[in-house]
């Protein structure tokens, strides 16, 4: 005999809504949490990005022939 599948109502979207709100408010102080924390990470993410751009730069320079004048 089969056993019987209980039925399972989907959540309404007022839960959905609530549940989507909390997910949202975690990662927000998560990541405030970890901006706030420790403020060196904004200056080596900015010092990251100025040493990737100094390298395409150099690389953009040095690629091209000079022209024949």
């Amino acid at each position: 005999m089969k056993p019987l599948r209980r039925y399972h109502p989907t959540p309404s979207r007022k839960q959905q809504r609530g549940s989507a709100l909390i997910e949202y408010t975690i990662v927000t102080g998560l990541a405030v949490l970890v901006l706030v924390s420790n403020p060196n990470v904004v200056a080596e993410t900015l010092n990251a990005i100025k040493s990737v751009y100094e390298a395409f730069a150099y690389s953009l320079s040095t690629t091209f022939p000079l022209p024949n004048l």
